[in-house]
This record gives structure tokens, C-alpha cells and sequence, in this order.
């Protein structure tokens, strides 16, 4: 595991030390090592996590003549037999490492060496002889990579900081992502908040050639048919047998691998399956919160109960949560802004773990794959809803709704009835994407001044969910929903959140749930048995039957999140009123303070749950705070 970042020069040979700041800017990505390479008008640098082949595993690596060389960010789980196939094809291997196997696959295969790696990866391979750079991103987009295109050079990293440092590449804003970031929290894949910089989509591999023309080729899809062919039962075992092998691979390691426990099934149902393939006791982590306040995720009782269960090596850690105190680290940890408040409890576990282990899993994936967030099962009944006639829903049902205040700053009861509510005449696409955003567009038109206006189109912001290919009559429609996921939420919000803070920490998570077979068994799998009448997650829920305790299987669902609402509106909001403020928004040219003023009242008095776009603000005000921009 590693960070990597590297150029390729359209004019003049950049100075030596370029290459160097931008690497240095990765090092907490990888503290071990570091390895450079040099080759007329192209630059590579890495730092180095090490995992697999600790002493020879150093990076660069070369082909047998020095013609390939190659960095990696991540881990190839299935390299031990790819190294058997390729040394039987009479390669010769100068180390251990996993990474090897991509320089030399990529002699035997061309570009489609990629369809053969199972992992977590983002690479960059020099060719010396056709001249030309291959990038490559896994499939699901575990691991990041960004890219930059200029008059200057073509730069590439695992961290948009390493990109700036390289000294060619724009700051300025890109006001449509600015938009799209105040509408889902995050931004979706390829923008970034730089218009010069761009995120390179999961799956796919960038040729830069000698001519420095850029092609984009995707080498996987998720494509899988619906598989009616199976009873229940059938579904079951398939998919405790395929999640099971995925466990089983991401195992591979010359350090101890570890596992985050939440108590919930997910990560329950993964460090089963990890304490029954290893005969060593499994190292598991739990953090709970020191803070009086019921609704901070808390499940350590039943973590307890999973530890004893497996003789499992269990960490508790208790903490006290303090935002204002990591806020910068955060902002620094994601270089653009980035507002999912499960960002709070996530660097906490994160830094906890990584002082015990350099490896942990996760069950992360898991509600994407199976049904198992609140909108999967929103998203079916309102199907029913529209259905009601068309007097009841304006006269009776959304009057009604829109009286009712919060029962609390941190209850999100009412705050989802009122979007359901809102939306529910919508057609099915539509009502999901309001259910995604954090403001209808009309009222996000309100928190920008004029001038930003003329660069932001409301309706392309809601066209990534509403638009995508994947709303298409030949899928079920919660199947249309889960597909939608995997490629914007999944990758842009749960994954990068995991990747930035966990390499923050010198740490490395894998998410075995995320294993392409796996992702393909899922997607193949009827709707109808991922949410079975009201119940999600049924499969899934049945797999863990088998190896987990009832009383996890039994309690209520919590997300991993942070009570932001009440924080906003008490411990927080000095530091809110800091950054939100009337005089300085004005100055600043961005936001209408007025509108932003109206947001904070209503939030603060209880008339509506105003937290996600708030929090969205603060964290945006962070980050334009520590980077110079311009805006486009």
C-alpha cells in the first residue's frame, strides 16, 4: 500500500526536485519508503505502506531488461497464482512483491494484463520502448487517482496535493462541482474542485502515448443479469460461499491484518468469516464515543458479544469526540471539500487502529450491494404512495407534513418524512435524487450571489442521479437504484471518505465485500431478495444466521454518522457563526448571506433539519480557507 504521483513533461525536462515534492506530499500515505524514477521527460515517485515482501518489495519495479517500470498504490490479492502462471511462461522475478506481477503480466497481455488482477490498485506503468505511461484504477474504485492534463504536462497521484505540487496546475474552482459538492455532500467522479484536475473513473485504464495524446478505455462493467433461476435458499448458499472466498483472499499478508467492528452485521459477518480461516486469534477494533448523547453510533455491547463468541483479539477504545479540534486535519486529509459527517467518528476509529495494525478490513459495501440504506426501502414504498389520489397528497398528507417540527436537532424521522412527502408525486428517479441531495435545486440557486450563477447549472448536478444509464426499463428499479450507488455514492463518498482517513493514519482497509465477484453475485441476485417485504438485506441477513449472534441480527440498524444536527446548534456553533458569518460571506463573493442566515434560524429554532447543507458550508469555508483559488 502505497501513494504514488508522477508527470510526463511536453516541454522542457523538469528539475529533479519536483518529482521529490510532490512524493513528500504522500508521506503519510506511506511512512516506510519511498522510491523515485527517472526517464527523459517522465517522473514517477512513491511512498511506500509496506505489506507484502517488507525487505524486497521497494519500489520501482522492473521487468527482467529495465524496459517496464512500475508504482502501485494497493494490493493484488491474487499474485501468488499469477506469479506461478507467469513463471511458467519463463518470467523471472527479482522479488516477492505483488506489485511485480503487473509489469510482467503487462508484457505477456498488453493493456488487457488489467482484466486479470483481483484487488484494490491504482498504478502507473513506463513503457520504455513504445514511450508511453499506462495508468490503471480497479474496478470499483477502491483506491484513488487523479489526473491533470496541461499545457505543461500531463501529472498524475493518489492525492490531488501531490498535483499541486508539481507547479503547472491551475487552482481555480470549478463552480459546477461547487454546486454538485452543496447538492450530494461530496463530488462526483470525474470533477474535482479544481477545473484542472480530474478523478480517473473506476475501471479504467488511461494510455498517455508518445505524442502526449490521453485515451480513457474502460475494461470492466457491471453488466450482470438478473439470475431468476435460483430459490431463496440457492441465493444464500451462493452468496455465504462467494463472500466467504473474498475474505479468504484479502487475508494475504506479511503483517497482521485486523478487522474494524461495529457490531452491526456486515463487519459481524466479516471477521466471522476472518476468525474461521485463520487459527490465530483475529485483532478486532471498536470505538465508543465518551459523550452524553444516545444517537453517536454505540455498539460495542454487541462487538462484545462477537469477540467472545470467536475468541477474538478485542480493542475498545474509548474517545471524546472533538471537531473543532481535527476539522484542519480532515480538510488537509481530503485536499477538496468533502461534508459526510461519518468523516468524525471514521478518523477516530481509524487512528485508533492504525496504532495497533497496519491492515484492518471492513464491511463496508455491504448496504450498497444489499438494500440495506433507508432510501432502498423509501424508494419501493413510494411507489405505493403514488398511488394515493392526488387531493389527498395536497390537502391532507403535505400539509400536514410541513407543520411538523424536529422532535429533536438529531432525529432524522422527521426530516425523511418530509422529503418523502416533498417528493412523492415525482417520477421514481426524481424522488431518489431528492432523497440524495442535501437542498432542492430551486432553494441551492439561493445560496449562491450572481456572479457564481453563471456558472452552475442546477439541472446537470441532478442529471448525475437522475440521468445515468443505469435508470433503464430492463432493470428492476431498486436494482436500477443499488447500480446507481456502486458508481457515485459508493466511490465518491463512502470510499474516499475510508481511503483519505485511513491513509491519513498509515492505514490500510480492505473491503472484501467489495471484491468484483462478489459485486457481480449481488447485482445478479432478484431484488425481491435483497428487500423482502419490509425486510432488508434478506440474504444477507440469512448468510448470518450462520455465524453471528441473534441480538446483531436483531437490533436496530445505526449509521455510522455523527449527531451533527445537535452539534451544529450547540457545541459547534460558535465555529459555525465563524465562518458563516454575514460580514465575511459578503466579502468573500460567494454565498448569499441572507439565505445562508434563514438556513442557520431554521435549524437552530427546530423548523426544519438544516444540517447537511450547514455542515456542507462549514466545510467548505475550511477548505477555501487553507488554499489559495480562483473561481472559473
Amino acid at each position: 500500500m502505497c501513494g504514488i504521483c508522477g508527470f510526463k513533461s511536453k516541454k522542457a525536462r523538469h528539475p529533479d526536485n519536483v518529482i521529490r515534492n510532490m512524493t513528500d506530499t504522500l508521506t503519510r500515505r506511506g511512512p516506510d519508503d519511498q522510491g523515485f524514477y527517472r526517464d527523459g521527460l517522465v517522473s514517477f515517485g512513491m511512498r511506500r505502506l509496506s505489506i507484502i515482501d517488507i525487505e524486497g518489495g521497494k519500489q520501482p519495479i522492473f521487468n527482467e531488461d529495465r524496459s517496464i517500470a512500475v508504482v502501485c498504490n494497493g494490493e493484488i490479492y491474487n499474485y501468488k497464482s499469477l506469479r506461478d502462471h507467469l513463471v511458467s511462461k519463463g518470467h523471472v522475478f527479482a522479488t516477492r512483491s505483488d506489485t511485480e506481477v503487473i509489469v510482467h503480466l503487462y508484457e505477456e497481455y498488453g493493456d488487457n494484463f488489467v482484466e486479470k488482477l483481483d484487488g484494490m490498485f491504482a498504478f502507473a506503468i513506463h513503457d520504455r520502448v513504445k514511450k508511453r505511461i499506462l495508468l490503471g484504477r480497479d474496478r470499483l474504485g477502491i483506491k484513488p487517482l487523479f489526473i491533470s492534463n496541461n499545457k505543461d504536462a500531463i501529472v498524475f497521484g493518489s492525492e490531488i496535493k501531490a498535483i499541486l505540487r508539481h507547479g503547472s496546475v491551475s487552482r481555480s474552482i470549478d463552480t459546477a462541482a461547487m454546486d454538485q459538492f452543496f447538492a450530494y455532500t461530496y463530488i462526483p467522479q470525474p470533477r474535482t474542485i479544481y477545473a484542472d484536475i480530474k478523478k480517473v473513473p473506476p475501471a479504467t485504464i488511461v494510455s498517455i502515448e508518445q505524442d502526449n495524446s490521453v485515451i480513457y478505455h474502460t475494461y470492466w462493467h457491471l453488466n450482470a443479469r438478473i439470475d431468476n433461476s435460483l430459490n431463496p435458499s440457492e441465493w444464500v448458499k451462493r452468496c455465504e460461499t462467494v463472500l466467504q472466498a473474498a475474505v479468504e483472499s484479502h487475508l494475504v499478508s506479511d503483517v497482521p491484518v485486523g478487522a474494524f467492528l461495529s457490531g452491526g452485521i456486515d463487519s459481524s459477518l466479516v471477521v466471522s468469516m476472518m476468525a474461521a480461516a485463520r487459527s490465530d486469534p483475529v485483532d478486532t477494533f471498536t470505538v465508543g464515543f465518551d459523550i452524553n448523547d444516545s444517537s453517536l453510533l454505540d455498539e460495542r455491547q454487541y462487538a462484545r458479544e462477537l469477540a467472545k463468541k470467536y475468541g477474538l483479539r478485542h480493542h475498545e477504545i474509548l474517545v471524546k469526540p472533538d471537531f473543532e479540534n481535527i476539522a484542519h486535519e480532515i480538510v488537509d486529509a481530503f485536499d477538496e471539500p468533502f461534508a459526510d459527517d461519518s468523516v468524525v467518528p471514521t478518523y477516530y476509529v481509524c487512528k485508533a487502529t492504525s496504532n495497533q495494525v497496519k491492515v484492518a478490513m471492513s464491511g463496508l459495501g455491504g448496504d450498497e450491494l444489499f438494500a440495506g440504506y433507508a432510501r432502498h426501502l423509501g424508494l419501493l414504498v413510494g411507489e405505493h404512495y403514488r398511488r394515493i389520489p392526488t387531493f389527498a397528497h395536497e390537502l391532507l398528507v403535505k400539509p400536514l407534513v410541513t407543520r411538523l417540527r424536529a422532535r429533536s436537532k438529531n432525529s432524522h424521522f422527521v426530516d425523511r418524512l418530509k422529503r418523502f412527502v416533498r417528493s412523492g408525486r415525482l417520477p421514481s428517479h426524481e424522488r431518489y435524487q431528492d432523497t440524495l441531495s442535501s437542498l432542492p435545486s430551486q432553494e441551492r440557486m439561493r445560496l449562491y450571489q450572481e456572479p457564481i450563477l453563471k456558472g452552475i447549472d442546477t439541472k446537470r448536478t441532478e442529471e448525475i442521479i437522475t440521468n445515468r444509464r443505469v435508470w433503464q426499463d430492463s432493470l428492476p428499479l431498486l436494482e436500477s437504484a443499488l447500480r446507481l450507488d456502486i458508481s457515485t455514492y459508493l466511490v465518491d463518498d463512502v470510499l474516499a471518505l475510508t481511503d483519505r482517513l485511513s491513509m491519513w493514519h498509515s492505514l490500510e482497509v480492505r473491503v472484501p465485500f467489495l471484491d468484483h465477484r462478489v459485486v457481480e453475485m449481488a447485482a445478479a441476485m432478484p431484488p425481491q431478495l435483497k428487500i423482502h417485504g419490509y425486510k432488508q438485506k434478506y440474504v444477507l441477513r440469512r448468510v448470518a444466521e450462520k455465524w453471528v449472534p441473534k441480538s446483531i441480527l436483531n437490533h436496530r440498524k445505526q449509521g455510522f454518522e455523527a449527531p451533527m444536527g445537535r452539534w451544529l446548534a450547540g457545541p459547534l456553533k460558535s465555529m459555525m457563526e465563524k465562518y458563516l458569518n454575514k460580514r465575511d460571506l459578503t466579502r468573500q463573493g460567494l454565498f448569499n448571506p441572507v439565505q445562508i442566515g434563514k438556513l442557520i434560524a431554521e435549524h437552530d429554532n427546530g423548523r426544519r433539519k438544516n444540517n447537511k447543507i450547514l455542515f456542507s458550508l462549514l466545510m467548505f469555508q475550511l477548505w477555501l480557507e487553507k488554499n489559495e483559488t480562483n473561481i472559473t
